[in-house]
């Protein structure tokens, strides 16, 4: 039995994550925050941080769930409200490896990929190709010396005169 699986879980998946998975979160974690180790405190101020994003985790179209599962206890993490923040956009110098950022650049990797199996395809059958979506841009012309630094030297053609040829 083969299982399909996309790239993502469709858009507006998440499953509400049940108190009985974030109380095993927070005794798994010593109520312990796994970003800035400092104590948890009350369940109602905590987030919880699916590991890796849900949309980074394949979708399985026949348990109609993602790849680990959405609410499985080992792939989440209690957090206070700011570390999650770091976590899913960035620090305030960078976004670099938040997910946000991860998520994006995944979409437009695959969007990417299947405009590139696209045309392969296409190339394959025979049928004429729509005009690229990528803008073709020349390469820059480099500019030669100028002759100013020529202009000092004495001409080819002409005889040097030497100092003792008076």
């Amino acid at each position: 039995m083969q299982i399909e699986q996309a790239l993502a879980p469709p858009v507006g998946f998440r499953k509400a994550i049940p108190l009985l998975v974030k109380l095993k979160v927070v005794l798994r974690q010593n109520g312990k925050c796994t970003h800035c180790n400092a104590q948890l405190g009350e369940l109602d101020g905590l987030e919880f941080d699916h590991v890796p994003a849900l949309q980074l985790r394949i979708w399985c179209e026949e348990t109609k769930d993602t790849i680990p599962p959405a609410n499985s206890v080992e792939h989440i993490e209690a957090k206070h409200s700011d570390c999650h923040d770091v976590k899913t956009y960035g620090s305030k110098a960078t976004g670099r490896g938040s997910d946000i950022t991860e998520i994006a650049r995944t979409k437009r990797l695959n969007r990417e990929t299947e405009e590139f199996r696209r045309r392969i395809l296409a190339k394959t059958e025979g049928d004429d190709l729509p005009p690229s979506s990528k803008k073709k841009h020349r390469w820059p012309k480099r500019k030669f010396a100028s002759r100013g630094r020529r202009a000092e030297e004495p001409e080819r053609n002409q005889p040097v005169s030497e100092p003792g040829d008076e």
